[in-house]
C-alpha cells in the first residue's frame, strides 16, 4: 500500500524534477497512471535541490511495482531526483513484561499431543537473559525458548531417553530492538529462523511428538517448586505478534481471554 510519496534533487547540485507523473502496477508490464481528481495526475515537483516535496496521495493504491515519469525539470541543469514512498501505517498490540509476569495459554484437552508445530512472535528488550516461551509435559518432553548471555537458545525434548536437543543462534540481542522468530517442527525436523536466518537441525532421540502438559506459557516459566523454575529468569521487555499454531495469542491477550498470573500490560503505540 502507498500513501505517500516525498522528492527532492541530486545532492548540491542544478538537478531537480519540477513535475513528475507516478505509474503503478502489479507485473512490471502493465502500468496504470495515477489519479487524482478524475485525471491523470501531474505531481508538482522540487523548486531546488536540497528541500523535500512530499505528496498524500488522497487514495491510497496496492501496487509492487512504482514508476516516476518526469514532465519538466530545472532548465540550468538536468534530470536529478531522489524519491522516497511510503506504505501503510504499522500498528500492533504489544504485551509489556515486567520480569514478574508469565502469560499462560492453557489447552482446552488438558494435553497437547503434536506432530507438527509453528510458533512466531517478536520481542524487544534490554535484558540479556530471560525465558521467553515454555512448555512441558509429564513425561519428560519439553519445549524452551530464551535469552543465554544475549543470544537465542531453542531447548526440546520429544522423548524420556536421549532426547534433549538445544541450539543457539544470534547474539546481542538485548540491543532493545525488535527481533523476529520463528520456530517450524515437523517431527525430529526443525527450522529456527532468527531475523530472516535459518538454522536447519534435528532433534536427538527416536520419539516425533511433543507431548504437553495442560499450558505453554509466554513469558517465563511458571513456578512449580522444581529448581528449574526458579533458578531461570523471566523475559523482561516486549512480544509483539505471538503466534502458537495458528492461534493468535496477542490477540487473545488484548481481548482478555487469557488469564495471565499478574497484570499484562497490552499498549498500542
Amino acid at each position: 500500500m502507498i500513501s505517500a510519496i516525498a522528492t527532492q534533487g541530486r545532492y548540491s547540485s542544478s538537478d531537480w524534477v519540477t513535475q513528475y507523473r507516478m505509474l503503478y502496477s502489479d507485473t512490471g508490464r502493465n502500468w496504470k497512471p495515477y489519479h487524482q481528481d478524475g485525471n491523470i495526475w501531474a505531481f508538482p515537483g522540487n523548486i531546488n535541490s536540497d528541500s523535500v516535496v512530499r505528496h498524500d496521495l488522497q487514495h491510497p493504491i496496492i501496487a509492487r511495482y512504482v514508476r516516476i515519469v518526469p514532465l519538466d525539470w530545472n532548465g540550468e541543469g538536468r534530470i536529478g531526483l531522489r524519491i522516497e514512498v511510503y506504505g501503510c501505517s504499522y500498528w500492533a498490540d504489544v504485551i509489556n513484561f515486567d520480569g514478574h509476569v508469565v502469560l499462560p495459554y492453557r489447552f482446552r484437552n488438558k494435553k497437547m499431543k503434536t506432530l507438527k508445530d509453528v510458533i512466531a512472535l517478536k520481542f524487544k528488550t534490554s535484558e540479556s537473559e530471560g525465558v521467553i516461551l515454555h512448555g512441558e509435559g509429564q513425561q519428560g518432553d519439553y519445549i524452551t525458548l530464551e535469552l543465554k548471555k544475549a543470544k537465542l537458545v531453542l531447548s526440546l525434548n520429544l522423548g524420556p531417553i536421549y532426547g534433549h536437543t538445544s541450539v543457539m543462534t544470534g547474539s546481542l540481542l538485548d540491543d532493545h530492538h525488535w527481533h523476529s522468530v520463528v520456530v517450524e517442527r515437523q517431527g525430529r525436523s526443525i527450522n529456527l529462523t532468527l531475523d530472516r536466518s535459518t538454522q536447519h537441525f534435528r532433534t536427538n532421540g527416536e520419539f516425533d511428538y511433543l507431548d504437553l502438559d495442560y499450558e505453554i506459557t509466554f513469558g517465563g516459566i511458571p513456578f512449580s517448586g522444581k529448581p528449574s523454575s526458579s533458578s531461570r529468569k523471566n523475559f523482561k521487555g516486549c512480544m509483539e505478534s505471538i503466534n502458537y499454531n495458528g492461534i493468535n495469542i496477542t490477540d487473545l491477550a488484548r481481548r482478555k481471554k487469557l488469564e495471565p498470573s499478574n497484570v499484562v500490560r497490552i499498549f498500542t503505540p
